[in-house]
């Protein structure tokens, strides 16, 4: 498949094929909007908590861990960001 020796490609893209076009007819439903905000900048905390433990028992370098937790901290405030603006809109 495409030189692919695993399908686990397969299920990814399946997956959030799915999702878009799940997320394509109820986007335009405020609360859909606020509950994806939160729940995408839960899950990059909880990212960024995971590479701090990473980092602690020695798993993954520090520099590595730090450069993975700040790049899932930003979209994490970032995503806090336009939730916030768009109950005030």
């Amino acid at each position: 498949m495409l030189g692919l020796h695993d399908v686990q490609y397969l299920y990814e893209f399946l997956f959030w094929l799915i999702t878009f076009f799940i997320l394509k007819k109820v986007w335009h439903k405020p609360r859909v909007r606020l509950v994806y905000g939160y729940a995408c900048a839960t899950f990059n905390v909880i990212a960024v908590m995971f590479f701090t433990a990473m980092s602690v028992m020695g798993t993954m370098t520090s520099l590595d861990a730090f450069s993975f937790g700040l790049l899932h901290a930003m979209v994490a405030a970032v995503m806090l960001t336009l939730v916030r603006l768009s109950q005030k809109l």
